[in-house]
Formats: structure tokens, C-alpha cells, sequence
């Protein structure tokens, strides 16, 4: 057996200084490449939360109107540009005697008698070409236990857009209640005493159950995207005055009563009250606020709670106080104040609708809140999308300028951007700018 080994006196290999050149070429071309790998990734990763974001707030919203939706004490559903029903509550489900989750995508008219056919697809084409904004209609329903029962159907339009599946069409439905009868709470009628159309089906007065499912219909459907958040704090107040029995006036406060963020109200006599309070440093909407809990008083002006509000109200129109903290989701975020120039003004069913509507107004904000953050992201978003446009119109630049490849310019920004401390896609707006001289001579400092 024999070993080899090498001559003392052997010639290196010639090749060798060159593998070894272009191994560290490699290297190089690798951390490059791993640097925009990083970037890209980056920007992908803010891309898929952005996304995640918008997803979310999109369920979110929908859960929210849902929650609304089973909320309210009467029938209220939603329908196509066609008639066909896209959404129900409860209330609807119970009172066309049918399992909540067959109504969807049933048409309407089916549960209707055959008299009222004709002039419910007309309205629908009204309401869905935008010709009327609301519209009011008598209808019999036909159940399949009890028979034929008198209803007034009101159609809104939402978002008319011509007979199309993207049209959306609410409606609420509230039962007529015959002369000498009611309904007993698990929903049968009884003979009763009380004047015809007293009480609803849903135990709220008929008159107080119309104006709660008018207004509550009217918050699923308010401009949530618009800019303008005082002026739909002001709307809101609109409507929940509305729909609250002997309301005289109504206001919005989100934040602390003493330092409010956003106030909106829909009259002189609401902001005056609200004005009380402030100065005063005590009143319904501060115990609200700091509770979470209503606060009701029969007449402001003698309620020993509030001693320094009780005085400066001797002189006041208002009497009578409601107090109903807001939420936005589990969050609270404001107080909804109900004002009335009568004493003892607000009894329990008042109190009930001032809750609901609350209920509603808090889904309200708390979709304007989540339409502001997804209007950030998206703008987040768009940032992160332009930004890689920049960095190659950056390393144009560089290409140019100094005579070098893609991967020597990107490597270059990076360089730079290790040395100046400045992130690439800014560093990357500089040079795009009409800037890199002076980039490149910050680097060579």
C-alpha cells in the first residue's frame, strides 16, 4: 500500500483566486436579494393586516345591524330591488308564523293576500328606482295558523340602485290590533278593555312602537361613511326624539360631560340643558357617564341629587330628565340625555324606547368609529403599495446616475439606509425627488 502526498514545490491551483472572487460575489448578490426579500415581506405583511382589518370591520358591521335588528319589538326585514327577502328579525319570523332562517330569500308578496300583490311590486319599484324615499301601505298578511291579518307594511329605500340584487329596500311591518282586543305576551289575543290599538304586540303603546320602528330603521340606514360626524350626532338626535314618547329635546355627548370629545343636539333647549349641567358639574348625564347606568328624574329642579343644578334650573323650560349611557360594543363611550318640558314626563315605556334607541345609536357610533379606522388603514394600505414603486423608481435612478445593475442600486439603498438611519421607502421618496446627490454624499460622510 502506497500514500501520495503532495510536492513541497507544487504550483497553487491559478483558479482558486477566482472562486473565491466570485463566492464573495455571491454572498453579496445573496444578502441583496435577502434585503429586498425582507422589504417585499414587509410590505406583504402589512398588506394581509390591512385586509384583516377590513375583513374584520366588515363582520363586524353586520353583526352590529343584526344585533339591532333583534333588538327592535316589531317585524322588520330587508329585500332585493325584486321584492325577495335578504334579511328578517324575529319579530318578522313570529309574525308570518315561520322558522327565521326560511324567510331568506323568499319573496315578500307571498305572504301577502293576493289583493295586495299588484300594489306591493309597485311600491318595491318605486322605492327601488329612487322615485319615493318611504312609503306607507295596507296590507292583509296571510298566516298559515291564524289566517288573514290587517298590517301596515312601511317600505325605506336604502340603497336604491334600480330592481337589482344590489338594491336594499328596508321594511317594517306592525300588526293592526282590532277594536276591544290585545295581545297577551305570549302573543294570542285577548278581549281587553282598553281602547283599540292601546298597546302593541310587542307591549310598547302602538303610537310609541310606529315612531321607535320608524327611527330605528332610519339609524340602520344613516350615512355611517360620511366626514361629518357632528352633523349625524345631530341627525341621531333627530330621530331618537322621534321615536321618544314626550321628548322635548335631545342630546349626544360622547366623552366626559366636563370635557366632551363631540357634542349633537337638536335644539337650543337640549344644548341649554347640556350648558346647565356643565356648569353645574353634576346632573343625570354625569351620574350616567360615570354609572353605566340610567339615570331618570321626574323634575330636575327639585331633585335633591343635584343641588347647584336644581338651582340654576328654577328659570329653565326643562323638567323631566332621561339618561342613557352609550356604548360602542362593551366600551362606554357617551351619554344619550332626553329632555321634557313636563314634569314626570317619562314612565317606563318611555324609558324602554329611550333604551333601544340608545341601543341603536351606540351601533351607530361604533360603525363610524370602524369605518374611520378602516379608512386609515386602506390608506396604510395604499401607502404600502406605492411603496415598492418607489424604491424601483429609486433604483432607476441610481442605475443611471452611477452606471451600476438593479441589485448594486437596491444594495446601495440599503447600504444607505443602514448608515443614515432612514428607512428604504424613505430614503427611496428622496431620491425620486431629485435628491440623490445629496443622499450620496450623506452616505460618503
Amino acid at each position: 500500500m502506497t500514500t501520495s502526498f503532495p510536492e513541497e514545490d507544487a504550483v497553487p491551483d491559478p483558479q482558486e483566486p477566482l472562486e473565491a472572487g466570485r463566492a464573495l460575489g455571491l454572498l453579496a448578490e445573496l444578502r441583496v436579494a435577502h434585503e429586498e426579500l425582507r422589504v417585499a415581506e414587509e410590505e406583504m405583511r402589512d398588506q394581509q393586516e390591512q385586509i384583516d382589518h377590513l375583513l374584520s370591520g366588515y363582520e363586524a358591521e353586520r353583526r352590529w345591524r343584526s344585533q339591532l335588528s333583534g333588538l327592535v319589538p316589531v317585524a322588520l326585514c330587508t329585500t332585493d330591488g325584486a321584492g325577495a327577502l335578504t334579511d328578517a328579525n324575529p319579530a318578522m319570523a313570529h309574525l308570518l308564523e315561520l322558522p327565521l332562517h326560511r324567510l331568506r330569500g323568499k319573496p315578500l308578496a307571498v305572504y301577502l293576500d293576493r289583493g295586495d300583490v299588484s300594489r306591493f311590486r309597485s311600491v318595491v319599484r318605486e322605492l327601488a328606482s329612487g322615485t319615493t324615499a318611504e312609503h306607507r301601505l295596507q296590507v292583509t298578511l296571510r298566516g298559515r295558523r291564524q289566517g288573514r291579518s290587517a298590517a301596515d307594511l312601511f317600505g325605506f329605500a336604502d340603497h336604491p340602485a334600480g330592481q337589482s340584487r344590489d338594491t336594499r329596500l328596508q321594511w317594517v311591518l306592525v300588526p293592526a290590533v282590532p277594536a276591544g282586543t290585545s295581545r297577551s305576551p305570549d302573543g294570542e289575543r285577548r278581549d281587553d278593555e282598553h281602547p283599540a290599538g292601546d298597546r302593541a304586540a310587542s307591549g310598547l303603546p302602538a303610537a310609541g312602537t310606529l315612531g321607535l320602528a320608524a327611527a330605528l330603521a332610519e339609524l340602520a340606514t344613516l350615512p355611517i361613511e360620511a366626514a361629518d360626524r357632528q352633523r349625524l350626532l345631530s341627525r341621531m338626535a333627530v330621530l331618537v326624539r322621534s321615536a321618544v314618547p314626550a321628548a322635548d329635546g335631545v342630546s349626544i355627548t360622547l366623552g366626559s360631560p366636563l370635557a366632551p370629545q363631540q357634542l349633537g343636539s337638536d335644539s337650543v333647549t337640549a344644548q341649554e340643558a347640556d350648558g346647565r349641567q356643565v356648569q353645574a358639574e353634576e346632573g343625570p348625564c354625569w351620574d350616567a357617564h360615570v354609572t353605566g347606568r340610567v339615570v331618570l328624574t321626574p323634575d330636575v329642579t327639585v331633585d335633591r341629587r343635584w343641588p347647584r343644578l336644581a338651582r340654576r334650573s328654577e328659570d329653565a323650560p326643562v323638567r323631566s330628565v332621561l339618561a342613557v349611557p352609550l356604548r360602542e360594543g362593551e366600551q362606554p363611550v357617551g351619554v344619550l340625555n332626553v329632555y321634557s318640558a313636563a314634569p314626570d314626563a317619562f314612565d317606563g315605556d318611555s324609558r324602554r324606547i329611550a333604551e333601544l334607541v340608545g341601543a341603536a345609536v351606540g351601533g351607530v357610533l361604533q360603525s363610524v368609529a370602524e369605518r374611520e379606522s378602516l379608512r386609515d388603514l386602506a390608506a396604510n394600505l395604499e401607502k404600502a403599495l406605492t411603496s415598492r414603486a418607489v424604491i424601483d423608481q429609486a433604483k432607476g435612478v441610481l442605475i443611471a446616475r452611477l452606471g451600476i445593475d438593479a441589485e448594486d442600486a437596491f444594495a446601495r439603498l440599503v447600504a444607505l439606509s443602514n448608515r443614515l438611519n432612514i428607512k428604504v421607502r424613505d430614503l427611496a421618496h428622496l431620491v425620486v425627488e431629485g435628491n440623490a446627490a445629496e443622499v450620496l454624499a450623506a452616505g460618503e460622510r
